[in-house]
C-alpha cells in the first residue's frame, strides 16, 4: 500500500517549528482522516497535528523533546490508493507550480516528496523568536535572557537560532574576558527591555538657553538647566496630562498627580529620583531638594518620596557634550525629554534682520507612540519651549 506523509503544518503566520510533545497513537494503529496524532509545542501554545487521510500508521520519524521546522514528515500513513492519489494531486498547489498531468502520472508514493514540499516554509520567511524547549532549558540553566538570543544568526528554519548555534556562540564567548554584571547594570538592562517592547518615536527642536542662563543668576541657590526643563515639563502636562497617560489593554489611564523623574548618572547605571507635584513646587526650592536626591542616588540610598513611579523623566545628555540623543522612557512612563549640549551658533533675528550669536541646544522627546501621535507631542514640544523662554513663569 502507499504510504502518505504526516506533515507538520504551518500552525500560525509566525510559526517557523513546534516541539514534539506527545505521540497520542501507535504505530499499526488504525486513524481516522484529521484525527489527533501528535501534540508539538509552540511558544503561543500546544497545539495537534492531524493525520491527511485515514490508514494506518506505518511509521513515526518525529521524536518527543525534538523539535522540527515547518514542512518537516514527522511520520506516515499506510492509505488507500485514491487517496494517496488524491493527496498527491492536491499536493500541486506547491511553491514548485508541479503540473497537475505530470503529477498523476507520477506513482502514489511520490505523494510524500510533493506534499512536504507543497507545505515548506514561504520564501522570504521572517523568522520567528520561537525557542525550542530544549534551547529554552539551556538558556534558564545559564541565566540568559531570551532577547539575548539576538545576536546569533540562527541555521534554522526562518533563521531560527538551534541549540547548535547557541552552543557554538557559547564557545565564542569562552575567548573572551568578563565580569559579573552588577544589580544596577541588570536592572537597567531590564527595564530597557520592557520599554522596548513598546512603539517609541522621537522628535527634537532647538531651544535658546540665553533666557535660563539670565534668571539663574538671580537664584540662590541656581537651579541647573535640567530643573529648568522639569519644571517645564510638568507645568506642560499639567495642562496635557493626555500626553503622560498610560495604555493599559483598552483603557487610558490619566496621571492624577504630575511626578517626574531626573536622571541622574550612578557607577555602572541610572537612577532616576522623583520630585512628586513638581508641577505645584516653587522653582526656588527645587535646587536643595535636587542636592539631596542626588547625594542620595548616589549612595543608592534614596528617600521613600523619591521612590515613586514617575509619569514622565527628564535627561541631561549635554553635560556630556553629546548634542543628540533618543533617550527610552522608563517603562511606567509615556515619554522623556533630554537636552543637549549648549553651543553658539547663528540665530536670524527678524527685527534686526541679521544672524546674531544665540546659546542654544537641542530639546528631544521620545514618546509612547500608542498613546502620543506628531501633532499632540509637537504641540507639548511647543509648550515646553514657551515656559523655557519666559522661565519667571516656571
Amino acid at each position: 500500500m502507499p504510504k502518505v506523509p504526516i506533515i507538520m503544518p504551518q500552525l500560525g503566520e509566525s510559526i517557523a517549528e513546534a516541539t514534539v510533545v506527545q505521540l497520542s497513537v501507535k504505530v499499526g494503529d488504525h486513524v481516522a482522516t484529521d484525527q489527533e496524532v501528535i501534540e508539538v509545542e509552540t511558544n503561543k501554545a500546544v497545539m495537534s497535528v492531524i493525520t491527511p487521510c485515514q490508514g494506518v500508521i506505518q511509521s513515526f520519524s518525529a521524536e518527543v523533546n525534538e523539535t522540527y521546522p515547518v514542512g518537516s514528515t514527522l511520520g506516515y500513513v499506510e492509505a488507500s490508493e485514491e487517496d494517496a492519489a488524491r493527496l498527491a494531486q492536491a499536493a500541486t498547489v506547491s511553491t514548485d507550480q508541479i503540473r497537475t498531468d505530470e503529477l498523476l502520472d507520477q506513482p502514489a508514493e511520490t505523494a510524500e516528496s510533493n506534499a512536504a514540499r507543497a507545505r515548506e516554509v514561504p520564501v522570504g520567511y521572517a523568522g520567528s523568536s520561537f525557542v525550542s524547549a530544549r534551547l529554552r532549558a539551556r538558556i534558564q540553566e545559564l541565566g540568559i535572557h531570551p532577547t539575548d538570543l539576538g545576536v546569533i544568526a540562527g541555521s534554522g528554519a526562518g533563521g531560527r537560532v538551534t541549540s547548535a548555534d547557541f552552543e557554538a556562540y557559547l564557545d565564542h564567548l569562552s575567548q573572551r574576558s568578563f565580569r559579573k554584571a552588577s544589580p544596577m547594570r541588570l536592572a537597567v538592562a531590564d527595564s530597557m527591555r520592557r520599554s522596548w517592547t513598546r512603539p517609541l518615536a522621537t522628535l527634537g527642536v532647538s531651544v535658546s538657553l540665553e533666557p535660563i542662563l539670565a534668571h539663574r543668576k538671580r537664584l540662590s541657590p541656581s537651579p541647573g538647566p535640567a530643573l529648568y526643563l522639569a519644571k517645564a515639563v510638568a507645568i506642560a502636562l499639567s495642562e496635557f496630562p493626555q500626553s503622560a497617560a498610560l495604555l493599559v489593554g483598552d483603557k487610558i489611564f490619566v496621571p492624577s498627580s504630575i511626578d517626574i523623574g531626573v536622571a541622574v548618572e550612578v557607577e555602572d547605571g541610572i537612577i532616576v529620583p522623583v520630585f512628586a507635584n513638581l508641577d505645584k513646587q516653587p522653582l526656588a526650592e527645587l535646587p536643595g531638594q535636587y542636592k539631596k536626591f542626588l547625594q542620595a542616588a548616589k549612595e543608592k540610598r534614596l528617600p521613600d518620596e523619591a521612590k515613586k513611579p514617575a509619569i514622565a523623566s527628564v535627561t541631561n545628555f549635554g553635560t556630556l557634550g553629546v548634542h543628540w540623543a533618543t533617550p527610552i522612557p522608563l517603562p511606567n512612563e509615556t515619554l522623556i525629554v533630554g537636552l543637549g549640549y549648549g553651543e553658539m551658533c547663528p540665530f536670524w533675528d527678524e527685527k534686526s534682520g541679521q544672524f546674531v550669536p544665540r546659546l542654544q541646544a537641542e530639546l528631544t522627546i521620545s514618546f509612547d507612540h500608542r498613546v502620543i501621535d506628531g501633532g499632540q507631542s509637537g504641540r507639548l514640544v511647543r509648550r515646553i519651549l514657551a515656559l523655557l523662554a519666559r522661565p519667571e513663569l516656571l
